[in-house]
């Protein structure tokens, strides 16, 4: 009856950490204070197409931020597919790569780390062949 109890107890336990591990893991970043951040759309040459400063408050993540500030958005999967006049063509032949304080994400837009002072640019980038 003891090893029954533990063993159900152990399996509650196992349960409640995966479903813990889940949530931190898929919950999108959320701004831990308020601040300001830079958000541009660069064309294929690197000109702004769109700049705009963006004030934030604790709990807003860059999806809300960007989608409330910005025309056309559209969101897949974690990847950023079209923002005001530019959409990813079906072969992919150019996309939006985001950077970061001039430094290219190793991350999708839900997963983007910004801080009071933050440029995020969303730049669309050629596939090269």
């Amino acid at each position: 009856m003891k090893k029954i109890l533990i063993m159900i107890v152990s399996t509650v336990i196992a349960i409640g950490v995966i479903i813990g591990s889940y949530v931190l893991i898929a919950k999108p970043f959320e701004a831990k204070y308020d601040g300001n951040i830079t958000v541009e759309v660069l064309d294929l040459e690197g000109n702004t197409i769109k700049s705009k400063e963006i004030g934030f408050i604790e709990g807003d993540t860059l999806v809300s931020l960007v989608e409330a500030n910005f025309d056309n958005v559209l969101i897949k999967d974690g990847m950023i597919m079209n923002i005001e006049d530019y959409e990813t063509p079906s072969n992919w032949s150019t996309f939006l790569s985001i950077y970061v304080d001039n430094e290219m994400s190793m991350v999708g837009i839900l997963d983007i780390v910004f801080k009071d002072g933050t440029i995020i640019s969303f730049r669309i980038t050629e596939l090269k062949s």
